[in-house]
């Protein structure tokens, strides 16, 4: 039986996601603490921050950076008590007066 065009489609659909790069094997290596030094880009997937950002913490003392063969290296050593010094999260408070301002132009729109 001839395939027709629509099931021709969902067959190459169906083709190119399962060549499609898979985001779990395309995340950093889990086993990362194991190494002696990560890429800027494999550190800031770890951190979660950006490449320059982490320039940003070595010039400030925070994180140790090397050189070898042409290619920034974190020491993993410093990334991990760069993680280690990381501030608990706690709520902020800016944004309340706005928001209270907000909600009483809001009730006296409604009271006019």
């Amino acid at each position: 039986m001839p395939a027709t065009a629509s099931t021709e489609r969902a067959r190459t659909a169906t083709a190119r996601q399962s060549s499609a790069p898979n985001n779990s094997q395309t995340s950093f290596d889990e086993n990362w603490r194991a190494s002696l030094y990560q890429s800027m880009q494999a550190a800031a997937k770890i951190t979660g921050v950006s490449p320059a950002s982490l320039y940003r913490l070595e010039a400030e003392g925070k994180l140790k950076l090397r050189r070898l063969a042409g290619r920034t290296l974190v020491e993993t050593a410093s990334l991990i008590a760069l993680a280690d010094m990381a501030e608990p999260w706690t709520a902020s408070q800016r944004g309340d007066e706005a928001r209270r301002a907000r909600v009483s132009r809001a009730r006296a729109a409604w009271q006019d």
